[in-house]
């Protein structure tokens, strides 16, 4: 059996254990700018290093656009050179074009994540470019200087399971991205739900046809909760094999797409509410949810405010609590 194949019986049957997970935690980049905005670069290190402390294996921490564009990150590189890193962890730094490529490679980020989108319609609004060229220039660019390098690259597909402004992504649109994306080195593929489109029938029958291409390249998603069912299409995922999945503390975000009336830092996955779900699933993440659950603290006095999980404040399934005297005192029903 070679390599690919002998990769290919691995993955097919690590859909039927209950293997354990991989938890993305993106806050630092996608969330924490905009919720807690005002922060000094020593605030963002040290709760980057806080998140580093429970067990996360990777952590987008930085994005290297263009200050015009994204007045937050002017401190990427600076933010980068504070870090202490902790083996075992891998750091991750956006990209979004070729000079911010540049500027990544003079740092010591671990890996770069790049933007591309299965809409052509949305990739011109997200990157200014149609998809075409993104995919026949921009992206060939950085991931030629990213080998050079030596750096991984984690690439999300943006918009595959719908767009809100030209409509279904046709299943062979996102397998032909998928497929250039590997032949091009992507060590990391993550399937976004940028609006909230998805549902777990969806989820798992993309899946199902993505796993089936037998591909030696990791899969992972990324699900907002725009319309609540990005937890339930967690759980789908999980089910149709996938084991890395992309969170942000406290359901931390930026702006959402396509959905005018919902606010800035309401619309993640809440890293401590899935990592509480797979922990009592019996699915192992290697996350101390105690220290997680202090990094959400941490970042609630940051934003001088609650933030949308749900974990902080309902306590663990597990947890016992007295009954309140007004039950003791008034059945609420008779025997």
């Amino acid at each position: 059996m070679n390599m690919n194949n002998h990769q290919a019986v691995a993955g097919k049957s690590l859909r039927k254990c209950d293997a354990q997970v991989t938890i993305v935690e993106v806050s630092p980049r996608d969330g924490l700018p905009e919720i807690c905005q005002g922060l000094s670069t020593a605030d963002k290190i040290k709760y980057i290093h806080k998140l580093s402390e429970t067990g996360l294996r990777k952590i987008e921490c930085v994005s290297f656009m263009h200050p015009r564009l994204l007045p937050t990150g002017y401190d990427a590189e600076k933010l980068i050179a504070g870090i202490s890193k902790k083996q075992g962890v891998t750091y991750v730094g956006l990209v979004p074009n070729e000079i911010g490529c540049r500027r990544a490679m003079i740092t010591q980020i671990d890996e770069i994540l790049i933007l591309i989108s299965a809409s052509d319609t949305f990739n011109k609004l997200n990157s200014g470019r149609p998809l075409k060229e993104s995919l026949n220039k921009m992206i060939p660019s950085i991931m030629d200087t990213a080998a050079k390098n030596s750096r991984s690259v984690r690439a999300y597909v943006m918009t595959a399971f719908g767009c809100p402004y030209s409509g279904k992504i046709s299943t062979e649109d996102i397998v032909h991205l998928v497929l250039k994306l590997n032949y091009m080195g992507a060590s990391e593929i993550v399937l976004v739900d940028s609006t909230g489109m998805a549902n777990p029938k969806s989820v798992q029958a993309l899946l199902r046809i993505l796993f089936d291409l037998r591909l030696h390249i990791n899969l992972a998603v990324h699900f907002h909760n725009t319309r609540g069912a990005a937890v339930a299409n967690c759980v789908a995922a999980y089910d149709a094999g996938i084991r890395i999945f992309d969170t942000s503390l406290g359901g931390m975000s930026a702006t959402p797409y396509g959905v005018s009336k919902m606010d800035v830092g309401c619309w993640n996955v809440p890293t401590e509410d899935l990592v509480h779900l797979f922990e009592e699933m019996g699915i192992p993440t290697g996350v101390d949810l105690d220290k997680l659950l202090d990094c959400v603290r941490l970042a609630e006095q940051m934003a001088g405010m609650h933030l949308p999980g749900h974990l902080l404040r309902a306590g663990r399934a597990s947890l016992l609590v007295g009954i309140p005297k007004h039950l003791q005192r008034h059945p609420i029903m008779d025997s």
